[in-house]
């Protein structure tokens, strides 16, 4: 049971890890505080991170260490042993800004496929067009001492495809070899909000042209008080022997 002074509501939260892994936490965010719950522990711990405006939306935990991205795109890591520790760092992107726009929107998602990788989505309009195309960055290196993450320009995701939604509390997820079910490698696969096709696919850095579309993923901050179309792993459901 949570009890202290300073829970005054859930702002947010988040599993670090799967249930059955040995290491998963319970996040809880409210307001400036972090309530820790390691599974299976008859305790939770309390924090005062001191990062200004956290709100943990998604959570990776790759290669030893636990990745973050929340409220403003901020980017976080997050240390559990020997205590609670989070570091928030300024995302610095290896891209060009020289392109002539006027108004763009931006979504993020972290997704390992081999490597960490950022997926950008930029909703774009011009004077004459509008158009969204998905970007993805590999994480190159943390400076600790300025608190920058800087990242690294992907080309391709070879053989792999990545799923996303609009809602943000819902994390990408990474498909190896999805020819193997009808699927192309190096695309992103999204709801496609028509009523003729229930997802749409897209190539990774190519701009592709649906209002819609568009407008549905790039909302920013989204807290949707109904479930939105979103990807899960069959995996994730136990079968019984009637089904």
């Amino acid at each position: 049971c949570l009890k202290s002074d300073n829970f005054i509501h859930i702002s947010y939260a988040t599993l670090t890890a799967p249930v059955a892994s040995a290491d998963s936490h319970l996040l809880v965010g409210s307001g400036g505080y972090l309530f820790q719950w390691r599974v299976g522990s008859d305790s939770w711990l309390e924090h005062y991170p001191k990062v200004p405006f956290l709100r943990i939306e998604q959570i990776v935990a790759f290669k030893g260490k636990t990745y973050t991205l929340g409220s403003f795109g901020s980017f976080c890591i997050v240390q559990f042993s020997p205590c609670l520790l989070v570091q928030k760092f300024e995302i610095m992107l290896e891209e060009d800004r020289t392109e002539d726009r006027y108004w763009t929107n931006q979504k993020t998602w972290l997704v390992v496929c081999d490597v960490l990788l950022l997926i950008k989505l930029e909703a774009v309009k011009r004077t004459s067009s509008e158009f969204f195309q998905f970007k993805a960055f590999k994480l190159k290196s943390l400076d600790a001492k300025n608190k920058k993450a800087r990242w690294e320009k992907v080309d391709r995701l070879n053989n792999w495809a990545i799923f996303v939604s609009a809602d943000g509390r819902c994390e990408a997820l990474s498909f190896m070899n999805p020819e193997r079910w009808g699927g192309r490698s190096n695309h992103i696969y999204f709801p496609s909000y028509q009523s003729e096709q229930p997802w749409a696919a897209v190539q990774l850095w190519q701009r592709a042209n649906n209002h819609s579309t568009s407008s549905w993923l790039s909302k920013i901050g989204s807290q949707y008080h109904r479930l939105v179309p979103t990807w899960v792993l069959p995996a994730a459901f136990r079968r019984s022997s009637q089904q």
